[in-house]
């Protein structure tokens, strides 16, 4: 399968500042050679760099630019640096605002986002991982999934209906009081003291020969260990993977999972990926909309599938 549409190239380290390359070789010595990562969905560059002893992974996001991203970033560092011993992630070497750039650094690691087609190895692993961080206790700093995550989106278009529903499924619309309803209670099922990247998907997994990490955590939280899983499982259907419902059944995590407590939190996402995915685009990233409306298409087709066609009457 050839890679989502909804990709772009970043930045290259010679197309950075000069005053940043120098800032930052000051930190970590010459770079002799360097290769840019442009899986993703936000704008800044993404680099493993090697010096003549050393080897790193470096992002950053200009401090004038998307203000999103910066603030994103600034919080990942801020997560970074108190993640528990043993989480399956590189460690932060070191973060830092220079020559009007936020910079963090980290271990390099040997791994690569996983190829497509998904193979059942992969699969595996990554799910794998998922497992491994539902037994992993947040720290007590992070914020709690339920009072952080604003997950309204369906309670908010059945109050303030937007033309753009017409473009999906009309199961939606024709449901979206009893849908908007079950989104209400998903603060009620998902609640807990797991460790959740909240934001699982191929572009934030590297894969070696046989296991999983995650990169980019800006988006950690607290809470029921079965969310990271289930909202990882859209973005792989569209990548040509298991069909979600599929995938939940297969994994422990699925299977100990609520019904009740899952079908909320899939109608969670769903409103926030079709409420976002009708908004105007944020500035520097014109293909999110459209990887937020795919993942909510296919959010919907799972609400679907375990709601039945009129949702209440089963």
């Amino acid at each position: 399968m050839a890679e989502p549409a909804m990709s772009r190239r970043r930045p290259t380290w010679p197309q950075l500042p000069e005053s940043l390359r120098a800032a930052v070789q000051q930190r970590i010595g010459a770079v002799i050679q360097w290769r840019s990562h442009d899986h993703g969905y936000s704008p800044g560059p993404a680099l493993t760099l090697t010096t003549d002893h050393d080897e790193v992974f470096l992002k950053a996001a200009f401090l004038a630019g998307n203000p999103h991203t910066v603030a994103l970033h600034r919080r990942e560092a801020e997560i970074a640096a108190v993640l528990p011993a043993g989480t399956p992630t590189p460690s932060l070497r070191w973060s830092n605002e220079v020559a009007g750039w936020v910079v963090l650094v980290f271990d390099a690691h040997p791994g690569s986002v996983p190829p497509l087609p998904w193979r059942s190895e992969a699969l595996d692993a990554v799910a794998h991982l998922t497992a491994r961080l539902a037994e992993i206790t947040a720290p007590d700093s992070l914020d709690r999934l339920v009072e952080r995550a604003r997950y309204e989106g369906l309670r908010r278009l059945a109050g303030e209906p937007h033309p753009g529903l017409e473009t999906f499924d009309p199961w939606l619309a024709g449901n979206l009081d009893a849908l908007a309803s079950i989104e209400g209670t998903w603060t009620t099922h998902c609640d807990g003291d797991r460790l959740l990247h909240h934001d699982l998907r191929r572009d934030n997994v590297l894969l070696d020969e046989s296991n999983a990490v995650a990169i980019d955590w800006p988006h950690a939280v607290a809470g029921a260990g079965f969310t990271d899983l289930v909202g990882w499982l859209p973005s792989l259907h569209l990548e040509g993977g298991p069909a979600p419902e599929e995938m939940l059944r297969r994994h422990p995590l699925g299977r100990a999972a609520a019904p009740e407590a899952v079908t909320s939190f899939i109608a969670a996402i769903a409103g926030y990926f079709v409420r976002s995915s009708l908004q105007p685009p944020p500035p520097g990233i014109p293909h999110l909309r459209g990887f937020q409306r795919a993942q909510g298409e296919v959010c919907i087709a799972w609400l679907r599938e375990r709601l039945g066609d009129r949702v209440g009457e089963n």
